[in-house]
Formats: C-alpha cells, structure tokens, sequence
C-alpha cells in the first residue's frame, strides 16, 4: 500500500488511507473553509466514520446479523462494510427517505425496510426485530461510539488541518441528525479551545424536512454537546446553499451542507470558520429540481 499516492490494497485500508478528508477554502467570508466529507468511499458521506466505528464492534461480539435505522446514509456504509465482510445487514428507513438510498443499499446486498415517517418512528420496529431475528442492533442514537468517531477523527484533522496553516479554529458549523458529528466535534473543540471557539448547530426550522437532520429536543447525545447556539434553516434556504457553494466553487454539496452555509450567512463576520459538509448533491435531485 501507499498512502502518498492513493495506492490500497483493500477497501478498508482506502477509507482509513484517505483520511483526513480535504479542507476546502470557500469564497463565502474572509476565512471560511469546507471539511468535505462526501470524500470517504462508501457512502460518500461522513457517515462513512460511524459506520465504521460501529461496525468494527459488530465484528468483535460476532454479530451474524446486524440493523439499523436510518434515513439513508449510514445504511449504505453499513451495507457496504456488510459485503465486504459477507455480513447480513437489515437496514430500516423511512417512507420519505430519496429514492435513491434504498436502491443503492439493495444494490449492495442489503434488506430494506422502508416504512414509517421517521428513524424515531422505526426504533421499535427496529428493536422487535433485532429480537425476533437474534440480530445486533447497532443503535446510533444511543451508541457513544457515534459521536466518539469524531472526537478521536473528524475533529483531529480539522484542527491539525488549520494549525498546518498557522490558523486557529473560531468556528465551527455543523447540522444536527443523531447529534453525532455536532457532538463529537463540540466535545474536541471546546475540551481544547474552551470559550475562545463557538460551536453551531444547524437544524431543520419548525415545519420544514430537511434529508438527514431533524429538529433537537435535547434528548439523547445532544444533551452533552457543548453548542453555543443553534441555528434553524429551511429546505429553500439549504438548497440556495448548495447553489451558492456550486456558483462559487463548481463543487455540488448536499442538503445537509447547504444548511451549514445557510446558517453562516445569517452570522457572516471574519471569524475563521469550518462548515461542515456531511455528502455531495447527487442523492438529492428531486429535492434540488424544484429550485433550478
């Protein structure tokens, strides 16, 4: 293997081999940069991370079989990490979840079962099965193992990725789904910087879906997240984020990072700022048609 030159041998060693992901500058405020996370090979998400991390303790306790719930992203790493080590992965999704999720998580060998109007709503059906079928419930929402990937990753390269170049975080924006990645980065960065950085949150604004992220009620991890405040977006202001981003820099976001870059325009000073881009546009055309 050889990492300098993208060269792996397996596709573990292609996702662990590539990180840390970039960090983009953007054109959006004086100092404002992008953690591309559609990057990582599996889901093109940062749900790459978490699915690995889980998966990894799957694979310890010997799991034939393993579910989840999940609105999309998670379910193709997992499904993926499932092919890899020829693992039985049945994954839970809601009604409303794009198309194109269950297709690609069926592609890779995965059962799908798409019902309910969310992953809470899927939680019991989820558990009743795990019990029934004898299958280990990976449980993101309630798995520290969640926010731990990145604490110990994603934070790690964002602050090494700065201090490389002589800069010092003041900022970070990033949306709220399980309150993984906002938690564990919250975590890193306060432990580190205390009040000197302000941390995010973005969510869905009353009344508005937004794919992957939903509304807080301080349950769950993001009751030991350490968030300064959060912000709320709606679906038409998270699509015109993705089209500035595209105008700006030719690179297509997803809606969960056109949410981040609808939050910053609504702070916009010179703070060096990192926005949070989880995945790409591509799994999320029907959503965007409406708007261009």
């Amino acid at each position: 293997m050889s990492k300098d030159l993208h060269v792996f041998e397996d596709p573990i060693q292609l996702l662990e081999g590539m990180w840390p992901t970039p960090l983009l500058k953007l054109s959006l405020g004086k100092d404002v940069w992008g953690k591309l996370e559609f990057y990582n090979p599996f889901s093109k998400s940062i749900k790459d991370r978490t699915a690995w991390f889980l998966f990894k303790d799957a694979l310890d306790k010997n799991a034939n079989e393993i579910v989840e719930a999940t609105s999309g992203n998670l379910g193709i790493a997992l499904s993926s990490l499932s092919a890899i080590y020829n693992k039985k992965f049945t994954s839970f999704i809601p009604q409303q979840a794009p198309k194109s999720f269950s297709i690609l998580m069926k592609s890779l060998g995965a059962q799908v079962m798409q019902l309910g109007k969310s992953t809470t709503e899927l939680l019991p059906l989820v558990k009743s099965y795990a019990k029934k079928s004898n299958a280990l419930h990976l449980d993101q929402f309630h798995n520290s193992l969640n926010y731990l990937t990145h604490y110990y990753t994603t934070a790690r390269e964002i602050d090494e990725q700065l201090r490389s170049m002589g800069k010092t975080p003041m900022r970070i924006i990033a949306t709220a789904g399980t309150g993984g990645h906002l938690t564990g980065l919250s975590l890193f960065f306060k432990e580190k910087y205390g009040d000197k950085i302000e941390v995010v949150g973005v969510q869905p604004a009353e009344g508005s879906h937004i794919p992957g992220i939903k509304r807080q009620n301080n349950e769950g991890f993001i009751s030991d997240a350490k968030i300064d405040k959060m912000i709320d977006v709606n679906l038409e202001e998270a699509i015109k984020g993705i089209i500035k981003v595209a105008k700006s820099t030719g690179i297509l976001i997803g809606v969960s990072a056109g949410a981040t870059v609808a939050a910053y325009e609504k702070i916009m000073d010179e703070k060096t700022t990192v926005l949070i881009f989880p995945d790409d546009a591509f799994k999320y055309i029907d959503y965007i048609e409406k708007y261009v």
